[in-house]
């Protein structure tokens, strides 16, 4: 793991998510056609912008098939996005109790959610800083606990993996842009470097690669975080993720979907998430083994069997 700054974990209390990612630049060409991807087919429920306002993350539970949502106002359960529900049914709900600004999240391996961001108005008056650090929940969001770093650091963006039977984390600080990495599941850190990223995803193969998407184009760790480098030939993505496969799918700032090898190389663009700008993204893999990609714009919440060329709402927002 990384050498430098050994930082001891704290364990004060609370509750919340994680994953903020913004947008970077227009993606380069590519020798493969762009497929155009329609509107989305109505098909969910729908939630007022006012009440589900800021969504900062999207993860998909593949053991309890639940799609949950980050937002301004707390954590939300969605209904299983790779069996869309009838109009009105499966209606969104608010988990828990409490109102945190929850910045992001992440899965753990063992299925727990791992989140971070800041508490809701009067809750946890404790915390030196209003920063919940990375805190967890293994009852689907009812419920939290601190892990470390309460009152002190905010992660905007999260990823987690096995490391032979080790829980591996990665974080980014909002406040230093500082990578940090944990190999215990988060109750102690490591700090690795500095770099603008939006969102973060293991390689499916090997734990030290880590993929970042940067205003400056998608950077890669070889070595757990410790450093970067640009990623040769890669798209200029603002969302990544790693699908069951092993395959590699980002979205750029366009909407326009993109693959990889397991190796993240030969990128090759799909269809287009349409429906204003893209607000956050994960994959939800189907009893089939087909992987469906999800995605949250400014006016809907959809889901796609087939990498952008269609897409079917999952719930609308206005």
């Amino acid at each position: 793991m990384i050498s430098p700054a050994r930082i001891p974990a704290r364990i004060p209390a609370t509750v919340v998510l994680l994953l903020t990612l913004t947008a970077c630049s227009t993606p380069p060409g590519d020798s493969s056609p762009a497929q155009s991807g329609g509107a989305a087919t109505a098909s969910g429920s729908s939630l007022s912008r006012a009440d589900f306002s800021h969504l900062h993350a999207l993860v998909f539970d593949e053991q309890d098939r639940s799609l949950y949502a980050a937002t301004h106002t707390g954590v939300w359960a969605l209904p299983d996005p790779t069996t869309p529900p009838a109009r009105d049914e499966a209606a969104p709900q608010r988990i828990g109790s409490g109102m945190q600004d929850t910045m992001g999240m992440a899965l753990a391996p063992d299925g727990d959610l791992l989140a971070s961001g800041h508490p809701g108005p009067g809750e946890a008056p404790d915390l030196a800083t209003p920063n919940l650090g990375l805190i967890r929940s293994t009852d689907g969001a009812q419920t939290w606990e601190s892990v470390s770093l309460g009152g002190e650091v905010d992660f905007h963006a999260l990823a987690a993996t096995d490391d032979s039977g080790a829980e591996r984390i990665a974080g980014l600080d909002s406040a230093s842009s500082t990578m940090f990495l944990s190999n215990d599941a988060g109750q102690t850190w490591d700090r690795g470097a500095t770099i603008p990223a939006h969102d973060l995803a293991f390689l499916a193969d090997d734990p030290d690669q880590i993929l970042a998407t940067t205003p400056d184009g998608v950077q890669i760790s070889q070595d757990g975080g410790r450093s970067f480098s640009k990623l040769a030939d890669a798209p200029l993505l603002v969302f990544v993720d790693t699908q069951a496969s092993g395959d590699i799918v980002g979205i750029d700032t366009n909407g326009l979907v993109w693959t990889a090898t397991p190796s993240a190389t030969g990128w090759r663009s799909h269809g287009t998430a349409a429906g204003g700008a893209v607000e956050a993204m994960t994959t939800a893999p189907s009893p089939d083994a087909t992987t469906n990609l999800v995605v949250a714009t400014e006016e809907r919440i959809m889901s796609s069997p087939d990498l952008g060329a269609t897409w079917v709402s999952l719930v609308e927002i206005s």
